[in-house]
Formats: C-alpha cells, sequence, structure tokens
C-alpha cells in the first residue's frame, strides 16, 4: 500500500471513527483527543494491522479510549452548550427539551446495567448505527451470534427500563 493510499484510508476511517463518536455523545474535545490517540497508536502499529481489519482495530482502539476517559469522568458529567442549542431546535419548549435530557439519560443509565457486551453491541447497533456484517467484523463474533447476543440484550435492556419505570409507578403513589 503506497503511503498516499494509506494516508487516504487512514483519514477516511478517521472521518468515520470521529462521527461515530460524536453520534455516542462523546464532546467535540474528547473525540478529537480520542481520534488524536487512535491515529498515533494506528501509525505506531501499522505493520501489525491488517488491512483487511483496520476499521474494526480503529474502532477498537478509539472505543477504549472513550470508555478509559468515560471511567475517568464518570463523576463529572456536563452538559456541552452545543447540545443545548441542538436540543432548543429539536424541542418547542424549555420543559420538552429537560425531557429529552432526562430521557437520555435514562436511558444511558440503563445501558449502564447492562453487561459489557450488550452496552457495547447496542451501541455499535443503534447509537453509531452499524450493520450486522460492520459489528461482525468489529468485534470477532459471527453475525449470526451478533444477531442473537442483540436480541438478548434489547430483551434485558427493555426488561431493566421496564422495572425501572414500575418501581417509579408505585413511588409516586
Amino acid at each position: 500500500m503506497s503511503a498516499e493510499n494509506l494516508e487516504e484510508v487512514l483519514i477516511n476511517e478517521m472521518k468515520v471513527v470521529f462521527k461515530s463518536l460524536i453520534k455516542m455523545g462523546v464532546t467535540k474535545e474528547d473525540t478529537e483527543d480520542i481520534v488524536q490517540d487512535t491515529l498515533y497508536k494506528a501509525l505506531k502499529y501499522i505493520d501489525s494491522i491488517d488491512s483487511r481489519t483496520a476499521r474494526a482495530w480503529l474502532f477498537r482502539v478509539a472505543l477504549n479510549e472513550f470508555y478509559n476517559i468515560y471511567r475517568k469522568n464518570k463523576r463529572n458529567i456536563c452538559i456541552n452548550i452545543n447540545d443545548i442549542d441542538v436540543i432548543d431546535f429539536l424541542t418547542e419548549s424549555a420543559e420538552d427539551a429537560v425531557i429529552v435530557l432526562e430521557k437520555e439519560k435514562d436511558v444511558r443509565d440503563t445501558l449502564e446495567k447492562l453487561q459489557p457486551v450488550y452496552r457495547e453491541l447496542l451501541t455499535l447497533k443503534y447509537i453509531i448505527g452499524f450493520s450486522y456484517r460492520d459489528i461482525s467484523e468489529f468485534t470477532g463474533y459471527s453475525e449470526d451470534k451478533v444477531k442473537i447476543y442483540l436480541y438478548r440484550a434489547r430483551n434485558k435492556f427493555k426488561k431493566i427500563w421496564e422495572a425501572r419505570f414500575k418501581n417509579e409507578k408505585r413511588v409516586r403513589k
């Protein structure tokens, strides 16, 4: 692979990684840091990366970097001012904006209660928008195993979600 071709492939793949992290709700600054660290590691280990699995390798490194940042900042979650602008645009009132933020927090809290493999698969499928084939390449699981695990993950998510709101209704009564 020529240097120009390698550069083009890395740039295109890193753009996909960047967009995916933003979709996941990572701040722009953290996303830039993650992409920079991922690109550094890709260049450092370029000889050991199989070109057929380069995308999966880049996503795995980026996701691991994200998890590291998330663990460090778990207690210091803040809302980016740009997020508020988007919410204001999508909602008609401040009350709607608060409801959107609360639902997003509820979804993230529910995801946190899942096994890591289920959380990761749901994130890849529904937040990043990967196909079953992409998830299969990324995780190393067969497509059938991805489908089965996603089915189980959705059911577990639904069970936790429903239990959570049943408990809230009982507390209100």
